[in-house]
């Protein structure tokens, strides 16, 4: 029993398993996209098969576990959700749309940085020497993996997908001050993720038209397309895994060490491409991808999940 408590009370277990199961829902939604899923209805799919799942799981094993929420934390819980799923999810595609691919990859991984800034300003969490030195690794780390050394000219979509970056580490520094200020399960919180982000999802969707043409053609889709509903499942399994132990992570651990070492996780999609989808790495991304791993050693030994 001692065992299984200290093992749900360790940052490192928990985000590792956050990492592993984002990095495997990535895999999948990479691989749905090559086999033909429309991004939109992959996205929307996902999400309601993942909400069915969790109100599944917490009718279960959680009903009783609802009751230290009052009126406050769940308007507080539904706001940070909603930042973090909804307007993240149209900033990122907005911004995706709008930009280059090789761009989109890098900029979406300032949202390490911006996290630890606002855990810094909001959290009172500390913003050591060792710590910027770390975040700046990990941003080398990330430019020289996913662009392997160059950037394209930039783009408006490069500010709107900073936007993003801004909406989910708003959504997690929200998210962590509420599980660690009051004794609310962290499996219950992320019931809720689902529930307040996809109506933003479907609001987005039906502004579509409004939106300048290369936007709105990724917003308008054919929902009830299933032709890829086995993928959408499978992604659903994954993202109900990664929102679980992501807020897991948050209740035991800083803002700044769950963004830190969740910047792992491109490294382990690029390993199972290379080994699933027959696809191959530079050296200056080996090298990206050993200054990544690096600081996610450093950052354990540094002890910063309890900065």
């Amino acid at each position: 029993m001692n065992s299984k408590s200290n093992l749900s009370n360790s940052p490192l277990f928990n985000v590792s398993l956050f990492v592993i199961f984002w990095a495997i829902q990535i895999f999948l939604t990479k691989v749905a996209f090559i086999s033909g899923a429309d991004i939109m209805t992959l996205t929307v799919q996902s999400g309601i098969i993942a909400l069915l799942l969790l109100t599944l799981y917490v009718i279960l094993f959680k009903r009783n576990q609802f009751g230290n929420l009052t009126k406050n934390i769940l308007i507080g819980i539904l706001f940070a959700n909603a930042i973090h799923g909804g307007l993240g999810f149209f900033f990122n595609n907005a911004g995706i749309a709008l930009t280059t691919a090789i761009n989109a990859g890098f900029v979406i991984q300032f949202a390490t940085v911006s996290t630890a800034i606002l855990a810094w300003l909001f959290l009172k969490e500390k913003m050591t020497g060792s710590k910027i030195i770390l975040l700046s690794i990990i941003v080398v780390g990330a430019f020289l993996l996913i662009t392997k050394g160059k950037l394209d000219v930039p783009h408006i979509g490069d500010i709107i997908l900073l936007l993003a970056c801004l909406s989910w580490s708003t959504g997690n520094v929200l998210m962590r001050k509420i599980l660690k200020e009051h004794p609310v399960d962290s499996d219950v919180v992320t019931f809720f993720r689902p529930v307040a982000g996809l109506p933003l999802i479907f609001i987005a969707i039906a502004l579509a038209p409004l939106y300048p043409p290369t936007v709105g053609k990724i917003f308008q889709t054919n929902l009830f397309d299933f032709t890829y509903l086995s993928y959408a499942f499978l992604c659903a399994v994954f993202i109900v895994l990664l929102w679980i132990f992501l807020n897991r992570t948050l209740k035991v651990a800083s803002a700044s060490y769950m963004t830190m070492m969740g910047s792992l996780t491109p490294v382990i999609v690029a390993m199972l491409a290379l080994f699933f989808l027959g696809e191959s790495l530079d050296p200056i991304q080996w090298v990206g991808a050993g200054l990544i791993l690096l600081s996610g050693f450093a950052t354990y030994f540094l002890k910063i999940d309890k900065d």
